[in-house]
């Protein structure tokens, strides 16, 4: 289905840019010529995007990694056409390109987020990939906890294959299928669809037999590495005597220049988002005056880079006297532990409900990137209260600056597992770089854009003033933004204990 739409949306785009445009004069190119560009560009487009295995299903890519190869299949894409073109003697004007360019990835990503918000979460919650892993030791557990933790990715696991000894050791005992000899029988009797082999679980030859025998029965085998949170751009795959190896990169940034190039991305950025939400953020600050006559702002400390505490700005959601009105709505807590948490909390006002709704009130934040005290791209800066709480290896993320948004807000934002929040944001403290930052905005653009369209559905279908729509109703839940990392620990713990053990082959989601 999406094929079939990339199909449709490049081939009224390049139409568009070359035939009903008129930048290239009839007597420079015929029209006839220009009709076959806007169909050889579409055509050199998919073919790309198919190179990019961007229609090659599950595992679901990464939101800021499905962008990337989106931009880059698209650029050589076009890149191929022109040369054609070239080869033909047919012209080509620049600004077709360029107009062909920005609507083909605006588009497209638009596309692809609207498809993964409306169709394919659903999709995912009701023909999951069924997952196996083939091993049984602690990359075997790490592996299970992964999927477990990240939904959104399309699998779930069945259990796993291996010596049940090593199972039992590594604490998945309840999820042991049995013995890699019977593995293609129990893939077939528990429904497999899919299984990751441990790389560090087997030695050569037993390695090779199990990647052998699934291939032979007709399973996509995926191996592990047995390296975590490093950036797969680092990994490439090389022949040596036609025997694959997988190397990985030797990286040493120039640290101060990406440090340069990304405080001067904030300072432009920033600057333009104001002048640019300027009529915006007046607009919502006479509505929350005009509203209840309280303060415009919110005011909270935060913690930031290397520790230092500092004062974030938000517009205000709620109503004046929240912290008053919080004793007689104890009793409706949904959240355990001391944290107040209520879906359609009667505290936010009016005014709160879409600004929170459309994520106007971050705007005021773009001061504090200009102050030097955040960044556009960083973990979110949790509380005073919140930092304490924070591990050892958790308070590495305090090595870069906390930003507006984040990698954890575009890639699982509706993923409740404080997991997937830990290892997103120590992911992006390891592996920064310019470049990532400009796909996590990028992907924010798609984001907000997605949402500004289906805000108003979600707000028809009676659930507009919630934190979390139903996905039941309509796939576009997403957790609170301002859930705080305590809330999303007391969450994940809540979880864990009530949860019952799985047996090998139940499906569960967090």
């Amino acid at each position: 289905m999406i094929e079939f739409l990339d199909v449709a949306l490049l081939l009224a785009i390049w139409m568009f840019a070359f035939v009903a445009t008129n930048i290239t004069l009839p007597e420079v190119r015929s029209t006839n010529q220009g009709l076959w560009l806007g169909v050889l560009t579409p055509v050199c487009c998919v073919v790309m995007l198919h190179q990019k295995g961007l229609y090659s299903g599950r595992p679901t890519l990464p939101r800021t990694e499905e962008i990337s190869r989106l931009v880059s299949a698209l650029l050589i894409g076009v890149g191929s056409s022109v040369v054609i073109a070239e080869f033909l003697d047919w012209h080509v004007g620049a600004w077709e390109i360029v107009t062909g360019i920005v609507l083909s990835v605006a588009a497209t990503t638009l596309l692809r987020g609207v498809m993964r918000t409306i169709v394919f979460d659903l999709a995912q919650r009701d023909q999951p990939e069924r997952l196996v892993v083939v091993g049984a030791g602690a990359e075997a557990a790490e592996l299970i906890r992964l999927v477990s933790t990240h939904p959104e990715a399309g699998f779930v696991p069945v259990g796993v294959i291996g010596n049940k000894e090593v199972a039992v050791a590594s604490g998945l005992e309840e999820l042991w299928l049995g013995d890699v000899s019977d593995m293609v029988v129990l893939m077939h009797r528990h429904s497999a669809t899919s299984a990751i082999v441990c790389a560090t679980g087997f030695r050569g030859e037993k390695f090779r037999t199990i990647s052998s025998e699934l291939l032979e029965h007709g399973y996509d085998v995926q191996l592990s590495t047995g390296v975590t949170r490093l950036w797969t751009g680092r990994f490439e795959v090389r022949s040596l005597s036609h025997e694959p190896l997988v190397v990985m990169g030797h990286r040493s940034p120039n640290r101060r220049r990406d440090l340069i190039l990304k405080r001067g991305i904030d300072l432009v950025g920033a600057t333009v988002a104001l002048l640019i939400f300027l009529p915006a953020l007046v607009a919502v600050a006479f509505a929350i005056k005009l509203e209840d006559r309280g303060p415009i702002f919110f005011r909270q400390q935060r913690i930031g880079k290397n520790g230092e505490t500092f004062e974030i700005l938000k517009f205000r959601s709620m109503c004046v006297n929240a912290e008053e009105m919080l004793a007689e709505l104890a009793s409706q807590n949904e959240r355990g532990g001391p944290l107040f948490k209520m879906t359609d909390d009667p505290r936010r006002t009016r005014v709160g409900r879409v600004i929170r709704a459309t994520s106007l009130d971050e705007l005021p934040q773009l001061i504090n990137v200009l102050g030097g005290t955040m960044s556009l791209v960083g973990p979110r800066p949790p509380t005073p209260d919140e930092a304490e709480r924070f591990s050892g290896e958790l308070r590495r993320r305090f090595e870069v600056a906390p930003g507006i948004t984040g990698l954890w807000q575009v890639e699982a934002r509706s993923n409740s597992d404080f997991e997937a929040y830990k290892r997103l944001d120590l992911h992006y403290a390891e592996n920064w770089s310019v470049g990532l930052d400009l796909r996590i905005l990028l992907a924010t653009v798609e984001q907000t854009a997605v949402s500004l369209l289906l805000t108003p559905v979600s707000m028809a279908v009676g659930r507009g003033g919630s934190d979390t729509i139903d996905r039941s109703t309509i796939s576009i839940g997403e957790i609170d933004k301002d859930d705080t990392v305590i809330e999303l620990t007391e969450r994940t713990t809540a979880r864990a204990r009530s949860a019952e053990s799985p047996s090998p082959t139940e499906v569960t989601q967090p």
